[in-house]
């Protein structure tokens, strides 16, 4: 009788000594990074002044927080750096009915806006949803990772599967298992309500699946007919108020257009092709709603002109086209994955962000990365950047030392055709 012999699991640590060297594009990636970061705080401060006098009394009210939050992130990004990535896999179904627990806690707390998202810890408020956006990129990849390859289904390579058993693989072990734990997040973000949380998780969760080559053709046809039947499903609903209020607001019709966005159109006229000058802004004194968050890159635009709102989204391709490079360079599928996640979420947010400032998009209230104020986002966010470079680290390792083992194989290989040679050339001469 066969006896099945199960892979041994990877030994892993708490922390790693040294996760590997640090490859150019790694540190390109950081430098990428930290210009983004700066630039970031630059402009909340010149968007934020106003209002936090004028609220708070206080100019540096909002760029305070930050800063605070900002040295928080940095340390989470440094653990998270060495923190090795098959205890966070072994982990992540814990992490996972723990996020849930705290999204179902979250209800009960106090609504702020109408919406019931935050839970207040040691004095500071947390959004839960971020906690759960990274979550979900962790439980997705470990899920999709573990999911065996098409081809393990035809080993005669004959590239001949059959229907039953492609579509098993493709559509259910691929596809439907990676995003069953997703519906129960989605439901609760519902109740909250939070929409824009809904949106930026299904769309991760969804590129990495895509990007991963999970349920090959089929993730690819649903995607494309999401994305058309989009502003279809948008137009017919009629359930949600929370959500219509928003929808009614889309619209070329400046007497329809909500404040918001209004404002923001306004912001981004003004400043034309080289802007006001930084702290020049006319829209962020208090005539602009969500000026240090949701709208940030309006104040961008205004006080930098189209060529500063050029300036940072050619710094965010620049970030993410690194990024992907990381992430596809891993030392595993997860590690891949889970990068891809992770890139994916900055991509969303930064598309998304612009899209609803520029009217492309309904007012979904999703901030820009590294830009606009929020202490949970910019941790969470932080802590991410420090799985991307335990991701990068590993990764280069892995890379010198399949080099160094090809190496060795071309070695052995000149080493033992010398040596034939040899043999021959003496048994010729003899």
């Amino acid at each position: 009788m066969a006896t099945i012999r199960r892979k041994k699991p990877e030994p892993f640590a708490l922390l790693q000594r040294d996760p590997g060297p640090w490859s150019p594009i790694l540190l390109y990636w950081l430098a990428t990074l930290g210009i983004i970061i700066v630039f970031g705080l630059v402009m909340l401060f010149s968007a934020s002044y106003t209002t936090g006098y004028l609220r708070f009394g206080d100019s540096l009210h909002y760029i305070k927080s930050q800063v605070l939050c900002l040295g928080l992130g940095l340390v989470a990004m440094f653990l998270f750096s060495y923190v090795d990535h098959r205890l966070l896999r072994r982990l992540v179904w814990l992490g996972y009915f723990l996020v849930l627990a705290l999204l179902v806690l979250v209800l009960f707390s106090t609504p702020l806006n109408g919406c019931k998202r935050w839970l207040r810890v040691a004095g500071m408020t947390v959004q839960v949803s971020e906690i759960a956006k990274f979550e979900m990129i962790l439980l997705t990849a470990h899920i999709a990772a573990k999911a065996p390859r098409l081809e393990k289904l035809d080993p005669s390579r004959s590239g001949q599967v059959p229907v039953g058993p492609w579509l098993q693989q493709r559509l259910v072990r691929e596809l439907l298992l990676p995003l069953l734990p997703l519906l129960p997040v989605i439901l609760l973000l519902v109740m909250e309500p939070h929409m824009s949380g809904i949106v930026l998780t299904t769309a991760m969760v969804g590129t990495i699946l895509l990007l991963g080559g999970n349920g090959g053709v089929i993730t690819w046809v649903g995607g494309a007919a999401g994305i058309f039947l989009l502003e279809t499903i948008l137009q017919h609903i009629d359930s949600i108020p929370y959500l219509q209020s928003r929808l009614d607001g889309w619209t070329q019709d400046l007497t329809k257009m909500t404040d918001q966005t209004l404002q923001s159109l306004y912001a981004i006229g003004s400043g034309g092709v080289t802007g006001l000058g930084l702290g020049n802004s006319i829209e962020k004194q208090l005539w602009l709603p969500e000026s240090t968050n949701d709208f940030i890159f309006s104040v961008v635009c205004e006080e930098l002109g189209f060529a500063g709102a050029v300036l940072v989204i050619v710094l965010f391709v620049i970030f993410l086209v690194q990024g992907f490079w990381l992430a596809f360079h891993a030392e595993n599928r997860f590690c891949t994955l889970v990068g891809i996640g992770i890139m994916a979420q900055i991509a969303w947010q930064v598309f998304c962000n612009i899209a609803v400032v520029t009217n492309t998009l309904p007012n979904t209230g999703i901030s820009l990365p590294f830009f606009s104020s929020g202490g949970t986002s910019l941790i969470l966010l932080l802590a991410e950047m420090g799985v991307m470079v335990n991701i990068g680290r590993n990764g280069e390792r892995t890379r010198q030392e399949r080099r160094r083992a090809h190496e060795e194989r071309e070695a052995r290989r000149r080493e033992k055709t010398i040596v034939l040679d040899t043999a021959r050339r003496a048994r010729t001469e003899s």
